[in-house]
């Protein structure tokens, strides 16, 4: 017998939703009992909506070994800004726990989830965290695709990030989730021709399982692949999920023993649509993931007509052998307002309620 489908928040919300309580609340009355047991709230403000990274960008201007390279006002991909480090001067003597800053939003929801808990007591705390290489990656640019010249970078945001995520596990333990953000990561295999994806993919398993392996023993992690977004827009479409499937099973295979991977979200479409051709879902018969973690599929987009949007819902089941959870490609924070954004959960809802796709040859549940 097949589950029911649930619904994910894969992160950013709608500028309005700027306190914890009010994101928690939106994704608790939105979703209902589709909700897939994790309520966003860290992402609870105004600058994490549009670009979930530019709190950290902002925070790393202030850092004293840092010099600016380029400054942007955050309206492109490219406008914004980025940093080097001065002649002499390192990484580790800043305070990049502080720029991060997860900690310190886990902290202003606490109480949010607290009184949520009360009444569920089995939701958890939805942590995006975005990889060291995705937040060097943005910040500092090629320096962090040059092997050597890249570490004095990267090292300080890895310790860093792990530090942040080991004081956060010992304040909430097992009822915390954390969402691994690879937006980076995504496009940089995406845009590979399908020969050259390996390596990439290779390079990015090897350094999930360094950061993971670092977490304390029985923590609980989601991967959100993405193909990036500005105003609804991926910064590319592929013709297929070849790309993503790569890059989850080069993660899954070297993920670290007693932690636990619980989902991987998986990008579909241009931004206005999923595809509903078999051919674009077909390498996901080829995911190699652990039977306990769900795939959850980014293929909800409000603006699709919801029989066209049912009929790749059903292509995507019928490639992977199984059920899919679904979500949008993307954060909510693309939306302009919390209605829009209303919308496009309930539309995910409804995608939800479908009837099971018939599995040919059994079912991966």
């Amino acid at each position: 017998m097949q589950r029911e489908r649930k619904v994910h928040f894969v992160g950013s919300l709608p500028a309005q939703l700027d306190s914890p309580a009010k994101a928690m609340a939106f994704a608790v009355d939105t979703a209902g009992e589709f909700l897939d047991g994790m309520v966003p709230g860290c992402e609870a403000d105004p600058y994490r909506a549009q670009w979930y990274v530019r709190p950290i960008i902002d925070r790393l201007g202030k850092v004293p070994a840092l010099a600016p390279v380029r400054r942007g006002d955050w309206s492109t991909l490219r406008s914004r800004d980025t940093f080097r480090l001065l002649a002499g001067r390192s990484l580790a003597e800043a305070d990049i726990d502080t720029a991060l800053g997860y900690a310190a939003e886990v902290g202003r929801a606490g109480d949010a989830l607290a009184e949520l808990r009360r009444t569920d007591p089995e939701l958890r705390l939805q942590v995006g965290i975005p990889t060291p290489f995705v937040v060097g990656f943005i910040a500092f640019e090629a320096r962090m695709l040059r092997v050597r010249r890249g570490l004095p970078y990267y090292r300080p945001i890895l310790d860093a990030t792990v530090r942040e995520i080991v004081r956060i596990h010992e304040a909430l333990g097992d009822n915390v989730v954390f969402q691994l953000e690879l937006a980076a990561e995504t496009l940089l295999c995406a845009g590979m021709p399908p020969g050259l994806r390996q390596g990439p993919a290779t390079a990015a398993g090897r350094a999930i399982a360094q950061l993971v392996a670092r977490a304390p023993h029985g923590t609980h992690f989601g991967v959100h692949l993405c193909y990036g977004s500005l105003d609804g827009k991926p910064a590319i479409a592929p013709r297929s999920t070849a790309a993503v499937v790569a890059l989850t099973n080069a993660i899954a295979r070297r993920w670290p023993a007693g932690r636990h991977l619980d989902f991987v979200h998986l990008p579909i479409g241009d931004g206005k649509r999923a595809p509903v051709r078999p051919r674009y879902y077909a390498p996901l018969a080829h995911l190699e993931l652990p039977t306990t973690t769900r795939v959850i599929a980014g293929l909800a987009h409000p603006k699709q007509p919801l029989a066209n949007a049912r009929q790749a819902l059903a292509a995507a089941e019928s490639a992977y052998g199984g059920q899919l959870d679904v979500a949008s490609p993307c954060g909510l924070g693309r939306f302009e307002t919390v209605d829009r954004a209303r919308s496009a959960v309930e539309f995910a809802v409804t995608l939800a309620e479908s009837d099971p796709t018939p599995t040919p040859g059994g079912s991966r549940e």
